[in-house]
């Protein structure tokens, strides 16, 4: 397996631009099973979670039902 000289910074960006320009997933260039490909991974999908954190309908799972 070879290690990336990149920060985990830099290729979680790398999955990030991948997203916005409308690449699919499958587009991760880094070797299954690497560090460098979760942290891509994590990159290209973070706009999802962080969609799902912001959204107005989101329960917390601390409160009660009728509290969210």
């Amino acid at each position: 397996m070879t290690i990336s000289t990149r920060s985990p910074a830099a290729i979680s960006d790398e999955g990030r631009h991948a997203r916005d320009r409308g690449d699919p997933i499958t587009a991760n260039p880094y070797p299954p099973d690497s560090d460098a490909r979760a942290t891509w991974d994590r990159g290209y999908r973070m706009p999802d979670e962080q969609a799902r954190a912001a959204s107005p309908g989101a329960v917390k799972e601390d409160m009660p039902p009728e509290a969210s």
